[in-house]
């Protein structure tokens, strides 16, 4: 197999994620920090107002149809989010650890919940910077602000990750920002 850096299909739907070593890391960091914040143990004020309101949106302008909404979903949106983000942190913690990188495959189901916890993590942290339109992130990462240069990194796995699953369809998948010098 030729070496790549990224997201790659693999017959079955599934995913082969290759990857620093630093980056991992990086990524090994993200649930301890992002389930306080899906589960309502801990909010965070932005901006845009308090977190969890841009996490979990409202369904329904009308407060009585948003408070049956709230009533039929009751916990499975968090709980959806904070088993994808289990099953994110799982599979961290496996994979094969060479010299310069580690490299993981991921059936479908496991490459979803990546994308999950990816976009969670993207979110949270494009709320914190105060970011709330593409428009404000044309310029790309502050490099002296290590939030927005996790943003940015987050922002190219989570189109590896999108690309791969749908087989490449559109371009390149691959060809994202973060594949030069890392």
């Amino acid at each position: 197999m030729a070496r790549f850096h990224g997201v790659r299909r693999l017959d079955g739907g599934g995913v082969r994620v290759r990857l620093s070593h630093r980056e991992r890391e990086a990524l090994r960091s993200l649930p301890d920090q992002l389930r306080p914040l899906l589960t309502g143990e801990q909010d965070a004020d932005t901006p845009q107002g308090p977190l969890r309101d841009r996490l979990f949106p409202r369904g329904y302008d009308d407060p009585l149809a948003e408070m049956e909404y709230r009533e039929l979903v009751g916990s499975s949106l968090v709980d959806e989010r904070v088993a994808a983000l289990d099953e994110f942190a799982r599979t961290l913690e496996s994979g094969d650890d060479k010299r310069l990188w580690w490299a993981l495959e991921l059936d479908a189901d496991e490459a979803a919940a990546w994308l999950s916890a990816v976009n969670d993590a993207r979110l949270t942290l494009g709320m914190l910077l105060g970011i709330e339109s593409e428009g404000q992130w044309e310029g790309g990462p502050d490099p002296e602000d290590p939030t927005s240069v996790m943003m940015f990194y987050l922002g190219w796995l989570e189109e590896e990750l999108v690309h791969a699953l749908m087989g490449g369809l559109g371009g390149d998948a691959g060809a994202g920002p973060a594949a030069a010098g890392q």
